[in-house]
């Protein structure tokens, strides 16, 4: 009778050496039978829980185990066991991982709607990680293993990433933040949609330990209107830097777009015309900066030559119209 005994499980215990599985049932065998008396080693960070015909029975806290119907009070109810009954157990076994889950993304799937005071309506994308863990064995296994059916550590990660998602929308409304300000509000950001999400989680058994924002993405033209304001603010505190700055911008765009250098001379007077009306807007007896000095100006565009940032044929052209 011995091949008999052996069928059944004389110690049972799981080690995840990845540290990425959350649930996890014990079939190292065919048979899914427990002798009584066996062992079972629930090592620290983890829960063992019997489910016997999809309802929850015992749940056992870390530490060794003797399984017979004498510390099973659950599953032998629930199996109607006689008293001293000395049969196998037939019941799943899972062992449930309370460990810290790191670096889970999430992301806005669609763009998030923002009304701003200096923008009006935007449209906003997200990015980021999150971290979380099981913090009651018994709601999550009800909750998530059980009523929503996620079984996949990649199936609750993404259901989780989803609610992330969601929490930063609402977030994002009610902190209304100025859009040139969200760069310095991630960690606060990130707090609320923690807050959120903990609040949705409670009867779930689940707990979001921290919820990184890692960039927020404004559309490319709103962008584009952040860099020419920041020039602006640039031409008013200093002319000839502010020239410089759209010259070389426009010699950078000119090299990537058809014509060359034919649109230079329309960007740099562009960038002249609005350094002029701010200077006439300036009160007159404020005292004028002097000339750059033309040797100066020819050693900044030749450390851009060097960087390669503009090219040689740019950079004659410039030190011709210098020297002219």
């Amino acid at each position: 009778m011995a091949w008999i005994k052996d069928q059944f499980f004389d110690v049972i215990e799981y080690v995840d050496e990845s540290d990425l599985i959350l649930v996890k049932k014990f079939t190292d065998r065919e048979s899914n039978e427990i002798k009584q008396g066996a062992k079972a080693i629930v090592r620290e960070g983890q829960y063992g829980v019997f489910v016997t015909g999809g309802k929850l029975a015992d749940i056992l806290p870390p530490g060794t185990h003797t399984l017979d119907t004498g510390n099973l009070p659950v599953l032998s109810s629930l199996m109607a066991f006689p008293h001293n009954f000395n049969s196998p157990i037939k019941s799943d076994f899972y062992f449930v991982s309370t460990n810290q889950l790191v670096n889970n993304k999430w992301s806005t799937k669609n763009p998030i709607m923002m009304r701003d005071s200096d923008f009006g309506v935007l449209r906003l994308r997200a990015f980021g990680m999150f971290s979380f863990r099981i913090n009651d064995v018994e709601k999550f296994m009800k909750e998530i293993f059980g009523s929503q059916k996620l079984t996949l550590t990649w199936d609750i990660i993404t259901y989780l990433g989803s609610m992330v998602s969601s929490a930063f929308a609402e977030s994002i409304a009610e902190l209304q933040i100025p859009a040139l300000d969200l760069g310095a509000k991630y960690k606060a950001i990130g707090q609320s949609v923690r807050d959120k999400v903990n609040l949705e989680c409670q009867n779930l058994g689940l707990e979001f330990v921290n919820v990184n924002v890692e960039n927020i993405s404004l559309p490319e033209e709103v962008e584009k209107l952040i860099d020419e304001q920041s020039g602006i603010g640039l031409a008013s505190k200093d002319m000839a830097t502010f020239t410089q700055y759209q010259s070389v911008r426009a010699m950078r765009d000119a090299s990537n777009q058809e014509g060359g250098l034919a649109g230079l001379g329309a960007s740099a007077a562009f960038g002249n015309q609005i350094a002029n009306t701010i200077n006439q807007s300036q009160p007159q007896n404020q005292p004028q900066k002097p000339e750059v000095d033309t040797v100066e100006e020819l050693l900044k565009y030749k450390k851009l030559l060097d960087e390669d940032v503009i090219t040689k044929e740019e950079f004659d052209k410039v030190k011709a119209r210098l020297l002219a």
